[in-house]
C-alpha cells in the first residue's frame, strides 16, 4: 500500500506544467495584462477603471480597479475571456494586479493555449521597485520566477 502511495504521489509531481510552457503562460499573461492595462487607462477618465475590451483575434477582457497615475498606484483586477491574439495564443482567467511606486503583488490563476500545447496553473509573484530596476520572487505554475 505504501508503495502504491509512493508511485502515486511521485507521478503527481511529474505530471504537471512543464518549466517551458510555464514561462509561456507567463510571457502571455504579462503582455495582455500590460496591454489590456494601457486601453483601460486611456480609456477612462478618472482614476476608477471598468473597461470591457476585445482581444486581437477574438474574445475580450475586463479591467476594474483604481490607477492613481498622480499617486504612482493601480490596484486592478483583469479578467480574460477566451482572449485570443493573432498568434494564436489564448488566455483565460483572472490576475489582480497591485503596485505602488516602491512594490507590488501580480496574483490569480491563468490558462493558457497555443496550437501545440496548453498550461493552467497559479501565479503568486512580488516584486520590489529600486533606482529603476525590479526585483522579482514569488512562483508561476509552482516554478520559482527566479529560474525564467
Amino acid at each position: 500500500m505504501r508503495a502504491a502511495f509512493v508511485l502515486v504521489v511521485l507521478a503527481a509531481c511529474t505530471s504537471g506544467t512543464s518549466k517551458d510552457d510555464a514561462s509561456k503562460l507567463y510571457a502571455a499573461t504579462s503582455q495582455a495584462m500590460t496591454a489590456a492595462q494601457a486601453k483601460a487607462v486611456a480609456s477612462t477618465t478618472g482614476i476608477n477603471l471598468d473597461y470591457t475590451g476585445p482581444c486581437e483575434a477574438e474574445g475580450g477582457y475586463h479591467v476594474t480597479g483604481v490607477e492613481d497615475t498622480t499617486a504612482g498606484t493601480f490596484d486592478l483586477t483583469i479578467a480574460f475571456t477566451n482572449c485570443v491574439d493573432n498568434a494564436r495564443t489564448a488566455l483565460d482567467g483572472s490576475i489582480h494586479y497591485a503596485a505602488s511606486t516602491t512594490s507590488g503583488t501580480l496574483t490569480g490563476s491563468m490558462s493558457w493555449s497555443n496550437r501545440t500545447t496548453s498550461a493552467m496553473c497559479d501565479l503568486d509573484l512580488q516584486f520590489a521597485l529600486s533606482g529603476g530596476a525590479a526585483t522579482y520572487a514569488g512562483t508561476v505554475c509552482g516554478y520559482d520566477i527566479g529560474s525564467f
